[in-house]
């Protein structure tokens, strides 16, 4: 792990269609690769409209998104949540849930999880 103070700049990171995302463009921010940590993941998320975040669960991290823009909805387990901007949604590890966009709006969101996934 580097022992420094690192600046990234998201908007010139590559995008990528996460695993069991359509739609999506993620960066990874602050990761293993990235920085070299191992507590944490950021990823800066946009899912488009027609796009969502398939159902997944992360049995070994605590998960969460941070609501920038647009207006989205996630079910974790099978209670439903509106996603606003400055929302933030936890979820446990283990927990089932998914995401999608309404309002044929841009949801952006950041997207974090501790530790770090070990796949």
């Amino acid at each position: 792990m580097l022992n420094r103070a690192q600046l990234i700049h998201a908007a010139a990171l590559p995008a990528a269609c996460p695993p069991k995302h359509r739609r999506t463009d993620g960066r990874a921010v602050i990761n293993r690769k990235t920085v070299g940590t191992e507590q944490i993941e950021l990823h800066l998320v946009d899912i488009f409209p027609g796009g969502e975040g398939e159902e997944d669960v992360h049995p070994d991290c605590d998960h969460g998104f941070f609501i920038l823009q647009g207006k989205g909805e996630a079910t974790v387990e099978e209670e439903r949540f509106l996603l606003e901007p400055n929302d933030c949604l936890y979820i446990p590890r283990g927990a089932r849930h998914s995401v999608r966009p309404l309002d044929d709006q841009t949801l952006r969101m950041i997207v974090f999880m501790a530790p770090h996934r070990q796949a």
